[in-house]
């Protein structure tokens, strides 16, 4: 929580939760004692569980970190009037996720996080609530701004954000968190007939 810290508290939390990034990021999860990360940030230990009690706690923040640097860079309009504009939303949606998700550091990161939260049970729900839960809010929320204006159909609105995320995560998945050797991110042809697609599948018909 960051609420009611002043702004030399928050620099300070700030710079501890950096150090546990980049000490995650170089040695796992269990190879990152906090006795590390006290030191690479500079601060003596008592300070460090002062901002954040336990280790799962940084990773937590990890993870939140990730999100806030993801999510604030996909597009969340207020209304859609058209196909077309439609169409611009969910393709500039599809290509700055692929971007920012399939950059190393952003693989190098969610494969830490992904793998620790099968390990660490209380990093679960987090892990389900910053990433796909959140993702499918946002492009949930776009198609009910078309729904709304009578752009599309929406008979399941549970299901139609599954079907547009699926086969762009697919690319993030296969081609960057399993691979060996990530990928680049899609090219603009390849997610452009991908939202054609999903469009087809949610047309209103004219």
């Amino acid at each position: 929580m960051t609420l009611g810290l002043t702004e030399r508290q928050l620099v300070k939390r700030q710079q501890i939760a950096d150090a546990a990034t980049r000490l995650f990021l170089a040695n796992g999860y269990a190879g990152t004692s906090t006795d590390a990360i006290s030191a690479d940030a500079g601060v003596s230990k008592q300070t460090l569980y002062s901002y954040f009690p336990t280790k799962v706690d940084l990773l937590a923040e990890v993870l939140n970190g990730a999100s806030r640097g993801l999510f604030p860079n996909l597009p969340a309009p207020e209304h859609i009037a058209s196909v077309a504009e439609l169409r611009t939303v969910l393709l500039d949606f599809a290509t700055r996720l692929t971007q920012t998700m399939l950059r190393t550091e952003g693989i190098a990161l969610f494969r830490l996080i992904l793998g620790e939260a099968f390990r660490v049970p209380e990093l679960r729900e987090l892990v389900q609530a910053t990433l796909p839960r959140q993702l499918l809010g946002r492009v949930g929320q776009i198609l009910e701004l078309a729904h709304d204006t009578g752009l599309i159909r929406l008979p399941d609105p549970d299901l139609a954000p599954r079907l547009f995320l699926g086969p762009v995560m697919t690319y993030v998945a296969l081609d960057g968190f399993l691979s060996a050797h990530p990928a680049p991110p899609p090219s603009a042809d390849t997610l452009a007939r991908l939202t054609d697609a999903f469009l087809t599948s949610v047309a209103v018909p004219e």
